[in-house]
């Protein structure tokens, strides 16, 4: 019964020894693949809601006096290539982002062909602190709340021009 116990004790240990701090599980290289924003999302939504009804149930004088032209579907076009190019953007911007967030508290980060290099750290409360300041005295420190952070994956809150989104990063291979 004794040795069950030791062992037990014993594998116990080792498993708890083994496991990664949160210093070691972040320090990798990261890429983007998921950006969730529901604010954008709902502001695409409705945007898309108004090009798919406006001008569709009035006549032509009406469209008239409303849009200042007959011809609403050139116009419903227009905007919709709007959108497009607005989710093609941020489509973009999400596959061509990358963060190589190093053990010697440096990260690099590419934000769409934007390279750039500052320290990172955890404050107080575990966020992730990316502090250009602190590294070359001008710049900006982002504070982005670590949601989840395991070997396979990392999701990443953080709140810039009143919209809070959040990116999820999968290791680079």
């Amino acid at each position: 019964m004794k040795k069950y116990i030791i062992a037990g004790l014993l594998l116990s240990v080792a498993l708890f020894s083994c496991k990664k701090s949160k210093e070691d599980k972040i320090a990798r290289k990261w890429q983007a693949y998921e950006l969730n924003s529901p604010q954008m999302d709902n502001m695409l939504a409705e945007q898309q809601a108004f090009i798919d009804t406006f001008g569709k149930n009035s006549d032509a004088a009406t469209n008239i006096a409303i849009y200042n032209t007959a011809n609403v579907d050139s116009l419903r076009h227009a905007m919709q290539a709007e959108v497009d190019d607005l989710k093609a953007l941020q489509q973009h911007a999400v596959t061509n982002t990358w963060f190589d967030i190093r053990k010697n508290g440096i990260a690099v980060m590419n934000f769409s062909g934007q390279v750039d290099s500052v320290n990172w750290y955890f404050d107080e409360e575990g966020a992730l602190i990316l502090d250009q300041m602190k590294l070359k005295g001008t710049g900006t420190k982002i504070v982005m709340e670590i949601v989840s952070l395991e070997d396979t994956m990392m999701k990443l809150r953080f709140t810039e021009n009143g919209l809070t989104s959040s990116v999820t990063f999968r290791p680079e291979k």
